[in-house]
Protein backbone atom coordinates (compact mmCIF):
# COMPACT_ATOMS: atom_id res chain seq x y z
CA UNK A 1 0.00 0.00 0.00
CA UNK A 2 1.47 3.17 -0.98
CA UNK A 3 1.96 6.64 0.75
CA UNK A 4 -1.59 8.46 -0.26
CA UNK A 5 -3.40 4.99 0.31
CA UNK A 6 -3.19 5.99 3.95
CA UNK A 7 -5.35 9.38 2.53
CA UNK A 8 -7.87 7.60 0.65
CA UNK A 9 -8.07 5.07 3.84
CA UNK A 10 -8.48 7.88 5.95
CA UNK A 11 -5.64 6.45 7.69
CA UNK A 12 -2.02 7.84 8.40
CA UNK A 13 1.21 6.15 10.27
CA UNK A 14 1.42 7.53 13.91
CA UNK A 15 5.55 6.99 13.19
CA UNK A 16 7.11 9.72 11.83
CA UNK A 17 10.15 7.11 10.13
CA UNK A 18 7.93 5.35 8.41
CA UNK A 19 5.67 8.58 7.10
CA UNK A 20 8.90 10.12 5.47
CA UNK A 21 10.24 6.51 4.10
CA UNK A 22 6.92 5.31 2.86
CA UNK A 23 6.78 8.40 0.65
CA UNK A 24 9.78 8.80 -0.71
CA UNK A 25 10.55 5.79 -2.99
CA UNK A 26 13.82 4.99 -4.50
CA UNK A 27 13.94 3.81 -8.21
CA UNK A 28 16.19 1.98 -9.95
CA UNK A 29 17.45 4.71 -12.30
CA UNK A 30 18.85 6.57 -9.15
CA UNK A 31 15.16 9.39 -8.96
CA UNK A 32 13.15 9.47 -5.88
CA UNK A 33 9.55 9.33 -6.86
CA UNK A 34 6.87 10.97 -4.51
CA UNK A 35 4.64 8.40 -3.35
CA UNK A 36 2.35 11.35 -2.19
CA UNK A 37 1.72 11.84 -6.18
CA UNK A 38 -1.35 9.84 -7.65
CA UNK A 39 -1.98 11.80 -10.90
CA UNK A 40 1.04 13.21 -12.07
CA UNK A 41 4.63 11.66 -11.41
CA UNK A 42 7.03 14.10 -9.29
CA UNK A 43 10.48 13.34 -8.40
CA UNK A 44 12.62 14.66 -5.42
CA UNK A 45 16.35 15.65 -4.83
CA UNK A 46 17.91 14.81 -1.30
CA UNK A 47 19.60 17.70 0.45
CA UNK A 48 21.20 18.86 3.60
CA UNK A 49 19.99 22.31 4.53
CA UNK A 50 23.32 23.61 4.85
CA UNK A 51 24.70 22.27 1.43
CA UNK A 52 21.47 23.42 -0.29
CA UNK A 53 22.15 27.00 1.60
CA UNK A 54 25.89 26.91 0.16
CA UNK A 55 25.27 25.80 -3.31
CA UNK A 56 22.55 28.57 -3.45
CA UNK A 57 24.99 31.62 -2.32
CA UNK A 58 27.46 29.84 -4.89
CA UNK A 59 25.10 30.39 -7.57
CA UNK A 60 24.03 34.09 -6.96
CA UNK A 61 27.45 35.08 -6.34
CA UNK A 62 28.60 33.49 -9.86
CA UNK A 63 25.85 35.55 -11.30
CA UNK A 64 26.14 38.46 -9.02
CA UNK A 65 22.78 38.52 -8.19
CA UNK A 66 20.33 38.33 -5.23
CA UNK A 67 17.76 35.27 -6.43
CA UNK A 68 16.05 34.98 -3.05
CA UNK A 69 12.81 36.20 -4.28
CA UNK A 70 13.12 34.43 -7.37
CA UNK A 71 13.41 31.37 -5.93
CA UNK A 72 10.39 32.00 -3.29
CA UNK A 73 8.08 32.65 -6.34
CA UNK A 74 9.25 29.41 -8.41
CA UNK A 75 8.35 27.28 -4.72
CA UNK A 76 4.89 29.35 -4.75
CA UNK A 77 4.46 28.29 -8.39
CA UNK A 78 5.57 24.67 -7.52
CA UNK A 79 3.37 24.46 -4.69
CA UNK A 80 0.48 25.99 -6.67
CA UNK A 81 0.88 23.16 -9.22
CA UNK A 82 1.72 20.24 -7.09
CA UNK A 83 -1.60 20.94 -5.05
CA UNK A 84 -4.01 21.11 -8.01
CA UNK A 85 -2.09 18.24 -10.17
CA UNK A 86 -0.91 15.44 -7.05
CA UNK A 87 -4.42 13.99 -6.09
CA UNK A 88 -3.88 15.48 -2.82
CA UNK A 89 -6.35 17.30 -0.87
CA UNK A 90 -6.12 21.19 -0.56
CA UNK A 91 -6.42 23.20 2.00
CA UNK A 92 -9.76 24.74 2.45
CA UNK A 93 -10.27 26.87 5.61
CA UNK A 94 -8.11 29.90 7.31
CA UNK A 95 -6.54 28.13 9.86
CA UNK A 96 -3.74 26.62 9.33
CA UNK A 97 -4.08 23.87 12.10
CA UNK A 98 -7.04 21.51 9.92
CA UNK A 99 -4.52 21.81 6.82
CA UNK A 100 -3.69 18.35 7.79
CA UNK A 101 -2.25 16.88 4.82
CA UNK A 102 -0.03 19.68 3.85
CA UNK A 103 0.96 19.71 7.69
CA UNK A 104 2.25 15.95 6.88
CA UNK A 105 3.94 17.18 3.31
CA UNK A 106 5.54 19.50 5.02
CA UNK A 107 6.99 17.08 8.06
CA UNK A 108 7.74 14.52 5.24
CA UNK A 109 9.42 17.02 3.38
CA UNK A 110 11.50 18.27 6.02
CA UNK A 111 10.53 21.70 5.82
CA UNK A 112 9.98 22.37 8.97
CA UNK A 113 6.36 23.39 10.57
CA UNK A 114 3.70 26.30 10.60
CA UNK A 115 1.30 28.17 12.22
CA UNK A 116 -0.81 31.28 12.12
CA UNK A 117 -0.20 34.18 14.49
CA UNK A 118 -2.40 36.54 13.19
CA UNK A 119 -5.13 37.26 10.45
CA UNK A 120 -6.83 40.81 10.99
CA UNK A 121 -5.70 43.34 8.62
CA UNK A 122 -2.44 41.43 7.57
CA UNK A 123 -1.81 37.91 7.51
CA UNK A 124 1.28 36.62 9.54
CA UNK A 125 2.39 32.78 9.54
CA UNK A 126 5.30 31.70 11.57
CA UNK A 127 7.22 29.02 10.45
CA UNK A 128 9.93 27.24 13.17
CA UNK A 129 12.85 25.13 11.96
CA UNK A 130 12.37 26.00 7.94
CA UNK A 131 14.85 24.19 6.46
CA UNK A 132 15.54 27.06 3.26
CA UNK A 133 13.55 30.66 4.00
CA UNK A 134 12.80 31.65 0.66
CA UNK A 135 11.33 27.90 -0.59
CA UNK A 136 9.22 27.47 2.68
CA UNK A 137 8.10 31.14 2.66
CA UNK A 138 6.75 30.31 -0.96
CA UNK A 139 5.12 27.09 -0.43
CA UNK A 140 3.11 28.43 2.65
CA UNK A 141 1.92 31.58 0.60
CA UNK A 142 0.69 29.60 -1.80
CA UNK A 143 -1.22 27.05 0.48
CA UNK A 144 -2.96 29.88 1.75
CA UNK A 145 -3.89 31.30 -1.71
CA UNK A 146 -5.10 27.67 -2.54
CA UNK A 147 -6.87 27.90 0.89
CA UNK A 148 -8.54 31.60 0.66
CA UNK A 149 -8.47 31.30 -3.56
CA UNK A 150 -7.26 34.60 -3.30
CA UNK A 151 -3.37 36.00 -4.34
CA UNK A 152 -1.38 37.83 -1.79
CA UNK A 153 2.06 39.56 -1.86
CA UNK A 154 4.00 38.24 0.66
CA UNK A 155 7.50 39.17 2.23
CA UNK A 156 9.64 37.16 4.75
CA UNK A 157 11.37 37.93 7.91
CA UNK A 158 13.86 35.56 9.94
CA UNK A 159 15.45 36.02 13.26
CA UNK A 160 16.35 33.60 15.74
CA UNK A 161 13.88 35.08 18.05
CA UNK A 162 10.64 34.84 16.43
CA UNK A 163 11.48 32.57 13.60
CA UNK A 164 10.78 33.02 10.14
CA UNK A 165 7.58 35.19 10.21
CA UNK A 166 5.74 34.92 6.85
CA UNK A 167 3.27 38.01 5.84
CA UNK A 168 0.85 38.69 3.17
CA UNK A 169 -1.58 41.40 1.85
CA UNK A 170 -4.43 40.74 -0.32
CA UNK A 171 -3.48 41.39 -3.75
CA UNK A 172 -6.24 41.70 -6.73
CA UNK A 173 -3.70 40.20 -9.59
CA UNK A 174 -5.36 37.56 -11.45
CA UNK A 175 -2.68 35.42 -12.56
CA UNK A 176 -2.86 32.23 -14.60
CA UNK A 177 -2.69 28.31 -13.41
CA UNK A 178 1.38 26.84 -13.67
CA UNK A 179 1.57 24.75 -16.51
CA UNK A 180 3.95 21.65 -16.42
CA UNK A 181 7.42 21.97 -16.88
CA UNK A 182 8.94 19.88 -19.84
CA UNK A 183 12.48 18.48 -19.41
CA UNK A 184 15.40 19.37 -22.23
CA UNK A 185 17.52 16.31 -21.44
CA UNK A 186 16.61 12.71 -21.97
CA UNK A 187 14.41 11.14 -19.49
CA UNK A 188 12.19 8.10 -18.39
CA UNK A 189 9.64 7.33 -15.94
CA UNK A 190 9.59 3.60 -16.27
CA UNK A 191 11.70 2.36 -13.82
CA UNK A 192 10.67 -0.01 -10.77
CA UNK A 193 11.22 0.83 -6.86
CA UNK A 194 14.93 -0.07 -5.94
CA UNK A 195 13.98 -1.26 -2.34
CA UNK A 196 18.12 -2.27 -1.32
CA UNK A 197 18.67 1.44 -2.22
CA UNK A 198 15.36 2.56 -0.39
CA UNK A 199 16.37 0.97 2.74
CA UNK A 200 20.35 1.88 2.84
CA UNK A 201 19.58 5.25 2.44
CA UNK A 202 17.88 5.70 5.49
CA UNK A 203 19.43 3.28 7.63
CA UNK A 204 20.39 6.55 9.96
CA UNK A 205 17.06 8.64 9.80
CA UNK A 206 16.24 10.52 12.73
CA UNK A 207 13.31 12.13 13.46
CA UNK A 208 13.71 15.56 15.87
CA UNK A 209 11.23 17.50 15.90
CA UNK A 210 8.28 18.29 13.75
CA UNK A 211 9.62 18.65 10.00
CA UNK A 212 12.82 18.18 11.28
CA UNK A 213 15.01 14.70 10.16
CA UNK A 214 18.36 14.45 9.81
CA UNK A 215 21.07 11.04 8.56
CA UNK A 216 24.50 11.14 9.99
CA UNK A 217 23.73 14.30 12.20
CA UNK A 218 23.31 16.15 9.11
CA UNK A 219 19.48 18.28 8.39
CA UNK A 220 18.16 16.69 5.60
CA UNK A 221 15.21 17.93 3.61
CA UNK A 222 13.55 17.16 0.54
CA UNK A 223 12.91 19.42 -2.95
CA UNK A 224 11.16 18.11 -5.94
CA UNK A 225 12.79 18.97 -9.56
CA UNK A 226 9.63 20.70 -10.33
CA UNK A 227 10.54 23.33 -8.25
CA UNK A 228 14.19 23.73 -9.34
CA UNK A 229 13.11 23.53 -12.92
CA UNK A 230 10.89 26.60 -12.44
CA UNK A 231 13.50 28.41 -10.23
CA UNK A 232 15.37 28.12 -13.30
CA UNK A 233 12.92 29.60 -15.65
CA UNK A 234 12.44 32.78 -13.22
CA UNK A 235 16.48 33.46 -13.19
CA UNK A 236 16.63 33.36 -17.03
CA UNK A 237 15.26 36.68 -17.72
CA UNK A 238 17.80 38.41 -15.82
CA UNK A 239 21.06 35.94 -16.88
CA UNK A 240 23.69 38.41 -18.94
CA UNK A 241 26.92 37.04 -17.83
CA UNK A 242 29.07 34.78 -15.41
CA UNK A 243 30.68 36.51 -12.68
CA UNK A 244 32.96 34.40 -11.12
CA UNK A 245 33.62 30.74 -10.70
CA UNK A 246 34.34 28.47 -13.79
CA UNK A 247 33.01 29.13 -17.49
CA UNK A 248 34.39 26.35 -19.46
CA UNK A 249 31.98 23.84 -18.88
CA UNK A 250 30.19 23.00 -21.88
CA UNK A 251 26.45 21.76 -22.39
CA UNK A 252 24.33 20.45 -25.46
CA UNK A 253 21.78 23.54 -25.43
CA UNK A 254 21.53 26.68 -27.79
CA UNK A 255 19.99 28.62 -25.46
CA UNK A 256 22.92 31.06 -23.84
CA UNK A 257 21.76 32.41 -20.55
CA UNK A 258 20.66 28.41 -19.99
CA UNK A 259 24.42 27.76 -20.43
CA UNK A 260 25.34 30.33 -18.30
CA UNK A 261 22.84 29.15 -15.45
CA UNK A 262 23.77 25.14 -15.82
CA UNK A 263 27.34 26.02 -15.68
CA UNK A 264 27.09 28.28 -12.22
CA UNK A 265 24.79 25.48 -11.02
CA UNK A 266 26.99 22.81 -11.98
CA UNK A 267 30.22 24.88 -10.53
CA UNK A 268 28.63 26.41 -7.34
CA UNK A 269 27.54 21.95 -6.52
CA UNK A 270 31.37 21.05 -7.79
CA UNK A 271 32.55 23.51 -5.36
CA UNK A 272 30.41 22.61 -1.96
CA UNK A 273 31.12 19.11 -2.93
CA UNK A 274 34.61 19.52 -3.06
CA UNK A 275 35.07 21.43 -0.29
CA UNK A 276 33.12 19.23 1.94
CA UNK A 277 36.28 16.93 1.71
CA UNK A 278 35.13 13.97 -0.04
CA UNK A 279 37.72 10.26 -0.17
CA UNK A 280 36.94 9.23 -3.84
CA UNK A 281 39.41 6.08 -5.05
CA UNK A 282 39.16 5.19 -8.55
CA UNK A 283 41.24 2.06 -9.41
CA UNK A 284 38.70 1.25 -12.62
CA UNK A 285 36.26 2.73 -15.06
CA UNK A 286 33.50 0.06 -13.29
CA UNK A 287 34.21 2.33 -9.90
CA UNK A 288 32.12 4.62 -11.31
CA UNK A 289 28.72 3.18 -10.82
CA UNK A 290 29.75 2.53 -7.18
CA UNK A 291 30.90 6.49 -6.32
CA UNK A 292 27.27 7.11 -8.55
CA UNK A 293 25.54 5.02 -6.18
CA UNK A 294 26.45 6.97 -3.12
CA UNK A 295 26.57 10.35 -3.95
CA UNK A 296 23.86 10.54 -6.58
CA UNK A 297 21.63 7.90 -6.21
CA UNK A 298 21.43 7.88 -2.88
CA UNK A 299 20.15 11.75 -2.64
CA UNK A 300 18.11 10.73 -5.99
CA UNK A 301 20.00 12.51 -8.35
CA UNK A 302 20.63 9.90 -10.83
CA UNK A 303 21.98 6.92 -11.46
CA UNK A 304 25.57 5.72 -13.63
CA UNK A 305 24.78 3.05 -16.00
CA UNK A 306 28.66 2.68 -17.43
CA UNK A 307 31.97 4.40 -17.26
CA UNK A 308 34.83 3.39 -19.93
CA UNK A 309 37.97 5.34 -19.91
CA UNK A 310 38.99 7.57 -23.18
CA UNK A 311 42.60 8.87 -22.04
CA UNK A 312 45.32 7.21 -20.23
CA UNK A 313 44.69 10.77 -17.41
CA UNK A 314 41.48 9.35 -15.65
CA UNK A 315 39.08 10.90 -18.36
CA UNK A 316 36.28 8.66 -18.16
CA UNK A 317 32.97 9.37 -20.34
CA UNK A 318 29.89 8.54 -17.95
CA UNK A 319 26.24 7.22 -19.20
CA UNK A 320 23.34 8.18 -16.80
CA UNK A 321 20.10 6.55 -16.57
CA UNK A 322 18.62 9.17 -15.43
CA UNK A 323 19.02 12.67 -13.79
CA UNK A 324 17.51 14.35 -11.43
CA UNK A 325 19.46 17.73 -13.34
CA UNK A 326 22.40 17.62 -15.54
CA UNK A 327 24.01 20.46 -13.67
CA UNK A 328 23.78 19.44 -10.51
CA UNK A 329 24.56 15.90 -11.24
CA UNK A 330 27.49 17.03 -13.20
CA UNK A 331 28.70 19.15 -10.59
CA UNK A 332 29.06 16.67 -7.85
CA UNK A 333 30.22 13.97 -10.45
CA UNK A 334 33.10 16.72 -11.01
CA UNK A 335 33.58 17.30 -7.45
CA UNK A 336 34.51 13.50 -6.93
CA UNK A 337 36.57 13.40 -10.36
CA UNK A 338 39.11 16.20 -9.03
CA UNK A 339 39.12 14.47 -5.71
CA UNK A 340 40.14 11.37 -6.99
CA UNK A 341 42.96 12.80 -9.16
CA UNK A 342 44.22 15.66 -7.33
CA UNK A 343 43.37 18.53 -10.20
CA UNK A 344 41.27 20.57 -11.88
CA UNK A 345 38.81 18.69 -14.37
CA UNK A 346 36.71 19.71 -17.32
CA UNK A 347 32.91 19.07 -18.06
CA UNK A 348 31.83 18.01 -21.49
CA UNK A 349 27.96 17.34 -21.67
CA UNK A 350 25.89 15.40 -24.39
CA UNK A 351 22.61 13.99 -24.86
CA UNK A 352 21.74 10.94 -26.52
CA UNK A 353 18.13 9.23 -27.52
CA UNK A 354 17.94 7.79 -23.58
CA UNK A 355 20.79 8.86 -21.81
CA UNK A 356 22.79 11.74 -20.56
CA UNK A 357 26.41 11.80 -21.22
CA UNK A 358 29.12 13.34 -18.96
CA UNK A 359 32.68 13.00 -20.39
CA UNK A 360 34.63 14.19 -17.44
CA UNK A 361 38.95 14.56 -18.03
CA UNK A 362 41.61 16.83 -16.77
CA UNK A 363 41.12 20.43 -18.18
CA UNK A 364 44.68 20.92 -19.19
CA UNK A 365 46.13 18.65 -22.09
CA UNK A 366 48.79 16.32 -20.29
CA UNK A 367 51.65 14.47 -22.52
CA UNK A 368 51.60 10.88 -22.40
Amino acid sequence: MGFFDFFNRKKSTSDPLESIKQRWLYLSNGLIKDNFSSKINHYGARFSTHGFETWFLGLEQRLDQSLGRRLAHAALEHQEFFMKNSGVKIPSSRDPNNWTENLLDWQTRGLGVYRKIDDEDEIRLLVENPASSPICSGLLTSAWEIATAKRHRFVWSQSSQEGLVVSLNLDHKDLPNPTEQVLIWPNSDNEFVNYELTEDSWEDLRVGSPGVWSLMNERKFIIHRDLILRFEEFCLPYISTIESGRQDIEWPIADEERKLWWTSAADSMRQMHFDSGLHILISKPDDWIGIGRRHLSMNGLGAVESAESFDGHGGVKITLKNTFHPAISGGVLLACWERAHGRRGKLKCRFNSGSVDLFLSSSVDIAD
